[in-house]
């Protein structure tokens, strides 16, 4: 098994992705965001550290028994009757799949947007395929063209049907294409996803794998995700749509053998574990938003009202109590480097290019520094003396400007 440790740097709002060592199509990945694709990527929204860990392992794992009542279709004695173990947003039309010629049958005629238990497809319908069941009998739904769920289940037909925290799920399923090659127009396009009670007795919704699109034969194709529980809940729905709302020929399908299994990965192997330590960080380049007035001090431009506080450095140590938009040098002998951090109203942090101020003479030079008072009135920075007062260009002023 191979251990690794990777070190890497983000920049702020940008993306990055974290892959596994090892990435191969016969393993598992569990990732501690809870994501079991082989990569994921990652935006760096806040400046500072995250850590991500990722173990690959085997697929060699033990499962409970189905929790779908009825997902094989099976459990049925008269076919006059609903199905147990599932509902349907949809009609369901009575009819014994081992008959023949549904459509001449008064009962079928002109109707869409039903379903049915069909042994196979032709004997239902002129323009369906001979499409037999994966397995004994299939679900069988014909023009999904509606909003709403196709077939679903949920806890109160299907008393397994419960989950845990953290618990670790796979769900499979079949499905296939029921027309004739001139029918495909339109293939089906399902979306299944699983609904649950929250705590706080709110119900959350998560897809189940991938958008399943079909139309390209009569075969029937697998599909199969692993999905980690966030809650502990007993009241859940599981359910496919037809993101296809075409009304006509091609938008029928057929399911089969649909299965919802507790998985341990305890019978397992470890192939690999990447423990990825991010540091984000502000990548913007300094800005030169920083003037000096009069000799002796250092200005913020904040014309647009961007910026809401204010840390200003010396020789990058950061200058006790210098917090404010101005910062009045000091030391009138020896040069020295000044920047600015900025905080923004959206709470990021810009900072402003490094100067080197040298000598310089106190403002006014007929008034000792330590004597003048800094005025700042409407985002313009005056400097106040004893006997006058004077804006950033030097000119002696009568008042502050309105």
């Amino acid at each position: 098994m191979s251990i690794l440790l990777t070190i890497l740097t983000l920049c702020l709002d940008s993306t990055i992705s974290l892959c596994s060592p090892a990435i191969d199509d016969t393993l598992f990945y569990s990732w501690s965001t809870g994501e079991q694709t082989a990569c994921i990527n990652i935006t760096g929204t806040t400046v500072g550290e995250a850590i991500y860990t990722c173990e690959a392992r085997t697929k060699t794992f033990y499962t409970t028994d189905n929790l779908m009542a009825n997902g094989d279709f099976e459990n049925h004695t008269d076919y006059h009757q609903e199905p147990t173990g599932f509902t349907s947003d949809y009609e369901y039309l009575p009819f014994d799949p081992y008959g023949t010629n549904l459509y001449d049958q008064p009962e079928f005629y002109d109707k869409s947007g039903v379903y049915l238990l069909s042994h196979n497809a032709d004997h239902t319908w002129r323009d369906y395929a001979n499409v037999g069941p994966h397995s004994g009998d299939f679900f069988a739904m014909f023009d999904a063209a509606q909003s709403g769920y196709a077939w679903k289940a949920g806890t109160p037909e299907n008393p397994d049907l419960r989950i845990e925290e953290n618990g670790l799920y796979v769900f499979s399923y079949w499905a296939a294409d029921l027309n004739e090659p001139f029918q495909r127009a339109h293939p089906a396009r399902l979306q299944f996803s699983i609904r649950y009670k929250m705590p706080d007795g709110t119900m959350e919704k998560e897809f189940l794998g991938e958008v399943l699109t079909l139309g390209k034969d009569n075969a029937w194709h697998f599909s199969q995700t692993f999905w980690t529980s966030p809650v502990t809940s007993d009241s859940i729905e599981i359910g496919v749509e037809d993101l296809n709302s075409f009304y006509g020929a091609g938008n029928d399908f057929g399911l089969d053998d649909i299965i919802f299994q507790m998985v341990t990965l305890e019978g397992s192997k470890q192939v690999a574990t990447d423990t990825f330590y991010i540091t984000t960080q502000d990548c913007t380049p300094c800005q030169d938003f920083v003037y000096r007035k009069w000799n002796d001090v250092l200005f913020a431009d904040n014309a647009d009202e961007q910026f809401v506080s204010y840390q200003w450095y010396e020789d990058s140590v950061a200058i006790v109590g210098a917090t404010r938009q101005f910062y009045q040098l000091t030391d009138t002998i020896n040069p020295h480097f000044y920047h600015v951090e900025a905080m923004t109203t959206d709470g990021r942090i810009r900072t402003s290019c490094v100067q080197l101020f040298e000598q310089f003479r106190p403002s006014v030079s007929n008034q000792p520094a330590q004597r003048n008072q800094l005025v700042l009135h409407r985002g313009h920075l005056y400097i106040k003396t004893e006997d006058a007062l004077y804006d950033i260009l030097g000119n002696k002023c009568e008042s502050l400007s309105r």
